[in-house]
């Protein structure tokens, strides 16, 4: 099972142990369960009681934390979900477990290499791609073409991204 993160838990929210979620955009109203992850442990699932926007973030008020307390203990949590349970992003928006592994070429389909890795920059998000020519970083711009039911990624650079 491949988990998405959502988002991360910013701060307590009210005195009735809802968690401030900042990052879901909107993705957290759908869930029945999320999972919480810290560091190096397996994530913790847990069910969704309530999802409901809070200003800037999503107030999520989940199974096992009822109260301001225990909400405060889970600040810096990543929130996740299966990706199976997530369905479509949405036009012109991916899911970071569809990319990974996808195979790069350019317009003129020369092999670039495979998606490695994820940059969130809060702008434009940008590709980490790794292939014999070392490491290449793509930002996720109009240039690209993002084609799941192909299994690939197209880019048109512009001159000098690729070198």
């Amino acid at each position: 099972m491949s988990l998405v993160r959502l988002g991360w838990v910013v701060r307590a929210v009210g005195l009735k142990g809802h968690l401030g979620v900042a990052g879901s955009e909107g993705t957290l109203a759908g869930l029945e369960r999320i999972a919480l992850g810290r560091g190096q442990r397996e994530p913790e699932f847990r069910r969704v009681l309530e999802a409901r926007p809070q200003g800037r973030i999503w107030a999520l008020r989940i199974e096992g934390v009822a109260d301001r307390t225990a909400a405060e203990a889970l600040v810096g949590a990543e929130v996740l979900a299966p990706r199976e349970e997530l369905g479509d992003a949405g036009e012109d928006r991916h899911w970071w477990a569809d990319l990974e592994g996808l195979p790069v070429v350019t317009a003129a389909g020369a092999a670039v290499g495979k998606v490695t890795g994820l940059y969130e920059t809060g702008g434009v998000d940008v590709l980490v791609v790794t292939g014999e020519g070392g490491e290449k970083l793509v930002p996720l711009a109009p240039y690209v073409e993002v084609d799941l039911a192909g299994g690939r990624i197209v880019v048109d650079p512009p001159e000098g991204l690729l070198e």
